[in-house]
């Protein structure tokens, strides 16, 4: 215990022999005398940095999870990273509403602790408890990802917490940049666009956007990772052309849990292939473009999903969209959207579609296109959509657009 402020009755705790306190306090071993009395030899070491610290199961978007194994030197590497990167000290504090199962909370712990900092815990998203605690706390920092960032915004017991000490929130721009742009101007903080994974950190590239800004969704590479944009030999892409990201470096995963076949795929060349499409900018940032397995390809045409969503995500009415190939007889592959529209807003296929017309090329355009809500959608436990999930759902002349 680090003062006698943080002292409470321990009551009965058959699981703990000792309660040691720095300071002197009632019903607690005093630090000083227990260090006093202890051997003067050092135990002996029994954790080397190569050492499997823990597994982190993948968010599963694209089918079953795979267990990442998280090295004692990959471990300490994120959190103290992560802790570098965005300047926390002992007064910041996270709002880990994620699981400890997933990078998002297991490397933010980590940095707390190196920084001396508070991890206020949550069993599951609790808007109205998390501004409690922020205002009680003065928690700063947090990760606001898709199912939870609406909710976050708009509860209506916001405007009576006081949450003036966050100042920054991680997450997905790409998803809903309008959302993102939104969310920082009424509660004035700066949102960080994650670009990342369990197999090698959350952490991989980052881009910020301040208060009311639109996210510009190029993002610059952390430290201590080598990060390559590469074609199917490992060749260096050109600036400005689309390859697959590989890196490594002292956070990537040791390999994944009983399965060679997969270690062998990730790992060619000796390079962890991430499965993420990216471009290299002239500044040296990088741009996402999707992930390499959800490429449509549609008459001969290749379409990246995510290149559909950002233009769907900027319409005035729409939230959140999904796009996703599905067969057609004709074009062997074709486009279906899935839209969830902002609440208190209206549009149709039939508006949104031309609303496509303007920004996308004819084969880039949603061929259907599904309406649901937010609630509705299957999502991982960190918020991300389940597209094998949507694509399994029944196509319907309705959902057909002109």
């Amino acid at each position: 215990m680090r003062s006698p402020d943080f002292l409470t009755a321990h009551g009965p705790s058959p699981g703990i022999r000792h309660w040691i306190a720095f300071e002197p306090a009632q019903g607690f071993d005093d630090y000083e005398t227990t260090l006093a009395g202890s051997s003067e030899n050092e135990p002996p070491r029994i954790a080397e940095g190569a050492d499997i610290h823990n597994i982190l199961f993948t968010s599963g978007t694209t089918g079953q999870p795979k267990g990442a194994l998280v090295s004692q030197r990959a471990a300490a590497t994120r959190g103290l990273r992560l802790a570098q990167w965005f300047g926390l000290t002992e007064k910041d504090g996270f709002v880990g509403w994620l699981p400890l199962f997933h990078c998002g909370g297991d490397e933010s712990l980590y940095a707390t602790f190196a920084t001396g900092g508070i991890y206020a815990t949550f069993r599951r998203v609790d808007v109205p408890a998390m501004y409690a605690r922020i205002e009680r706390e003065r928690l700063s920092w947090t990760l606001l990802l898709p199912g939870v960032i609406t909710d976050f915004m708009n509860d209506p017991q916001r405007q009576a917490h006081d949450l003036s000490s966050l100042r920054f929130a991680i997450g997905y721009a790409n998803m809903m940049p309008n959302v993102v742009a939104k969310l920082t101007e009424i509660l004035r903080i700066d949102f960080y666009d994650a670009f990342g994974q369990s197999e090698s950190s959350y952490l991989l590239a980052h881009g910020r956007s301040g208060p009311g800004e639109m996210p510009s969704l190029r993002k610059r590479p952390s430290p201590l990772m080598e990060i390559r944009i590469v074609d199917e030999d490992l060749n260096e892409m050109p600036v400005g052309e689309t390859g697959e990201c590989v890196v490594r470096g002292p956070s990537v995963m040791s390999g994944y849990l009983d399965d060679d076949a997969a270690n062998a795929e990730v790992f060619r060349g000796g390079w962890l292939h991430t499965g993420d499409l990216l471009r290299r900018e002239t500044d040296g940032t990088l741009t996402f473009v999707d992930r390499k397995k959800y490429l449509i390809k549609t008459g001969g045409e290749n379409v990246y999903p995510a290149e559909v969503e950002a233009v769907l995500s900027q319409h005035p009415a729409v939230q959140e969209a999904c796009v996703f190939g599905v067969p057609d007889a004709h074009w062997g592959e074709t486009i279906k959207a899935v839209v969830v529209l902002r609440e208190g807003q209206s549009a149709d296929g039939a508006e949104i579609l031309h609303w496509c017309r303007e920004r996308l090329a004819g084969y880039k355009r949603p061929r259907y296109m599904q309406f649901m809500r937010s609630e509705e959608l299957p999502r991982s436990t960190t918020g991300k959509l389940q597209r094998h999930e949507l694509a399994r759902l029944p196509i319907t002349i309705e959902q057909r657009l002109a």
